[in-house]
């Protein structure tokens, strides 16, 4: 632990608190006598500080600096104190020019008191579980940011249109957007170690967000089940002898289906391929049923083998999830891996035509190029993949001095690499299925988000003259796996939040995760009827609406409200290392530009698609109602006038690492020791305790 404390000392840079009106600034020249004067001077006024807290009544943090004076062990302390520090000055000298001067500034920074707020004090889930291994964070967010969406039209129609414009845009949204967004994230459920609404105690009165995610989340789970049971079905009727959307002998096959490898294209009409009209079975667009609410068998069957998987992984410990994550992630690489190749290999891909891929269609119109550079920037938001508050539910089981920053560019290049392949596969199936079938969107247009996955991939990999069934069994296996991951994984959020804000709900894990998963079973029923299959097309386009709204008041939250200070301060400590303040910078400006663009983009996709239904704009202001409802009460249950209500409620609470060791040190650094900052050129502090 002495390794840790001290390697976390000297690595705490950038920090400059502004919270103490009352001391002012010291200015303190950069001398080791002096600075051993002022330490012994700070040590005995913070003793004296703590004597006269206690017999005030209140219940002072435990943390390196209370030492009693009666006994051997608080001589040794503060010997071992004295010592470090001359030490610490030394070194602190040794970079020091001649002339310069450090800041001292004497600051207790700690958490708001529960007797302010009136909240009740946090208490950490001892039995939530960690990471088995680092590496099972980095597979679980990989495949939660891998799924079926990166195989869908949105990246495909973005190269048409934009061609080599779209690339170098997707880059930079996904370093000044996506990232930002996945660091925070990261950074409050791993210093928090609690799920998306305990870890709202960074800033209480924002905790109504994390009701609001929890809610967003659930109903997401109501449909979720019908994406990952599709692929399964594909999966399961690939292993037949004969493919049946390749084939017209089938129950649902109409007089006029077609098996054509070749058509005019100067037909306005075609009859259906067979591919198209298994489609229109599974989900049921082509009954002739008066009824609005029959429902898919297929489909429904499929909706209970993923629930009924996801509750026997869900009913494990932590460990054995990662594990579990891990697994599958290698398979999912290994098979795409393969398909890549061999799709390759079986189209013959020369460079010509490689390099066709990167030239914009229309390269006269400015305006198509614009719109692919447009959708490049709302592609960012698929590394943090489905639902909301996921990546923060899986950096809280890491392990607190883990350094998740290299982790997050992991997954951000491995997610890179893996949709620019998804792209390319995307366009030699659109190709295929276009010069085989039919134009989509002019022949077939079955106006579902799911149509270019479950059209094009199934008859490019049925049409395979070698193993068609092995390779659609692959293909469609990965898928399913994919989207199993994310509902695992919103999964975990829910019930993570629960347990860890509600400490009652702790003693019956099994009984709430059965009944829960069983009532997002019966509540994906709908779904599996026709008239949920038109809800399931409008609700990817909501999705990003609320993941933007709900990441900028994030951004907002961590790097303007608590303080962009204290958040490079936590982050070092959290991390072991320096964050440059440029980082910092540009979290704070550039990344909320990014968010303007995304939000024009996605509600100009919302006006050129459909409008939203009155059901589901009804339910998105209820569930957008929460954050501001919460806040009004937090501030009536707080005393004190308007001004100090709102300052109670936005300080930190409880904010601090829960573990016993972690939070000795950081409440000595952070609580009650001074904050050094060197002046002229970039803040670099150091820690004198």
């Amino acid at each position: 632990m002495k390794s840790i404390y001290t390697g976390a000392k000297q690595q705490l840079s950038s920090c400059m608190q502004h919270d103490s009106d009352d001391t002012p600034p010291v200015i303190l020249v950069a001398n080791n006598d002096y600075n051993h004067q002022q330490h012994n001077h700070n040590h005995n006024h913070n003793r004296s500080n703590h004597h006269q807290l206690h017999h005030n009544g209140y219940e002072q943090p435990t943390s390196l600096t209370q030492l009693t004076t009666t006994t051997n062990h608080s001589n040794s302390n503060q010997h071992h104190q004295h010592h470090h520090h001359r030490h610490h000055s030394r070194s602190n000298n040794n970079n020091v020019p001649n002339n310069s001067f450090i800041t001292a500034v004497t600051t207790p920074i700690t958490g708001t008191s529960t007797y302010e707020t009136l909240q009740r004090p946090f208490k950490h889930d001892r039995r939530r579980g960690q990471w088995s291994a680092t590496a099972d964070f980095y597979f679980a967010c990989t495949s939660h940011a891998f799924g079926s969406i990166i195989f869908s039209e949105v990246p495909v129609y973005a190269m048409i249109f934009g061609g080599v414009f779209f690339l170098p845009m997707y880059l930079i949204a996904i370093i000044l957007y996506a990232i930002p967004i996945f660091i925070i994230q990261t950074f409050l459920g791993q210093f928090s170690t609690s799920g998306l609404i305990s870890a709202f105690r960074v800033a209480p009165l924002f905790k109504g967000i994390g009701y609001s995610i929890l809610l967003l989340n659930l109903i997401s789970l109501a449909y979720y089940g019908i994406v990952a049971a599709v692929p399964l079905i594909y999966a399961a009727n690939s292993v037949h002898t004969v493919i049946p959307w390749m084939s017209c002998d089938n129950a649902w096959n109409t007089p006029n289906c077609s098996t054509h490898s070749t058509y005019d294209v100067d037909e306005l009409a075609l009859d259906p391929h067979a591919t198209v009209e298994f489609f229109r079975y599974i989900i049921l667009s082509d009954d002739s049923s008066p009824h609005e609410y029959v429902i898919s068998w297929p489909v429904l069957c499929g909706t209970v083998g993923v629930w009924l998987l996801t509750l026997g992984i869900l009913l494990k410990r932590v460990s054995f999830i990662g594990k579990f994550f891990r697994c599958i992630c290698v398979i999912m690489f290994a098979v795409f891996l393969a398909i890549f190749v061999h799709l390759l290999c079986y189209i013959k891909l020369d460079w010509e035509t490689f390099v066709s891929y990167f030239k914009p269609t229309l390269s006269n119109s400015f305006n198509g190029v614009l719109g692919g550079m447009r959708t490049a920037i709302l592609m960012s938001t698929w590394l943090l993949g489905p639902g909301w508050g996921n990546v923060l539910t899986l950096a809280s089981h890491n392990r607190f001095h883990r350094d998740s920053e290299k982790l997050t560019y992991w997954v951000s290049g491995t997610h890179v690499l893996l949709a620019f392949m998804a792209m390319i596969c995307g366009r030699i199936a659109f190709d295929h299925f276009e010069d085989h079938v039919g134009f989509l969107h002019f022949h077939f247009d079955e106006e579902h988000y799911m149509q270019f996955l479950y059209l094009c991939f199934a008859y490019l990999f049925g049409s395979f003259t070698t193993l068609p069934n092995f390779w659609c069994f692959l293909f469609f296996g990965m898928i399913f796996l994919a989207e199993l991951s994310a509902i695992i994984i919103q999964m975990m959020s829910v019930l993570t939040a629960l347990f860890d804000e509600y400490e009652q709900l702790r003693t019956k894990k099994s009984r709430i995760t059965i009944a829960l998963s069983l009532l997002m079973l019966a509540a994906s029923i709908y779904f599996c009827t026709k008239k949920g299959f038109e809800h399931l097309d409008l609700l990817p386009n909501i999705v990003i609406l609320s993941h933007l709204i709900i990441s900028i008041v994030l951004l907002l939250m961590t790097t303007w409200i608590y303080g962009r200070e204290r958040f490079q301060c936590d982050l070092q400590f959290m991390l072991g290392k320096t964050i440059t303040s440029f980082k910092i910078f540009l979290i704070r400006f550039l990344t909320p530009a990014f968010f303007v663009l995304s939000f024009i983009q996605t509600l100009y996709f919302l006006e050129r698609d459909n409008s939203p239904t009155a059901l589901v704009i009804v339910s998105q202001c209820v569930i957008y109602a929460i954050a501001p409802a919460y806040m009004i009460y937090k501030v009536c249950q707080t005393n004190g006038t308007l001004r100090n209500r709102l300052k109670q409620c936005f300080a930190p609470h409880d904010w601090h690492p829960v573990d016993a060791d972690n939070r000795r040190f950081y409440e000595e650094i952070m609580g009650v020791s001074e904050m050094l900052v060197m002046d002229g050129g970039e803040e670099n502090c150091a820690v004198n305790a």
